[in-house]
């Protein structure tokens, strides 16, 4: 079975939700190929993935918020994309088109995406193929 996620939000939450369901598929035994885009390739550039952004929608309770996050060890993003990788069958990509908007170049990307891709070229050799597509 294989699953396709189109990744376009950049908040530290959003990527927490969409790595944990990248492993709990590839847990599953799932291929999973993920297509980051606009503010999720932004966030995930070397200058970046260290800085946690948490939506404006938790307001007040943005520090209790983080807590949770360390207690639980959600707060380094690589590592659980790592983790996610390790568990299976799962490549990461980020959208060139978005690349090129952003001016983030390959090397500025974390060594955890396995390369740049168009967003036609994963939509024909990915999606087309894929039994679930979702969306973050």
């Amino acid at each position: 079975m294989k699953m396709s996620i189109i990744a376009t939000r950049g908040t530290h939450t959003a990527l927490v939700n969409l790595f944990t369901t990248v492993m709990a598929a590839a847990l599953s035994e799932m291929s999973v190929r993920v297509l980051l885009r606009d503010e999720a390739v932004y966030r995930l550039t070397r200058e970046r993935v260290s800085k946690i952004a948490l939506p404006e929608m938790y307001g007040n309770d943005k520090a209790t918020i983080l807590m949770r996050l360390q207690e639980t060890g959600l707060t380094d993003l690589k590592a659980l994309i790592r983790d996610a990788k390790k568990q299976g069958d799962v490549r990461i990509f980020a959208c060139t088109s978005s690349m090129a908007i952003l001016g983030t170049a390959e090397e500025d990307l974390i060594e955890e995406i396995d390369e740049p891709r168009g967003l036609t070229s994963f939509l024909l050799d990915e999606m087309s193929e894929s039994d679930i597509v979702l969306s973050f």
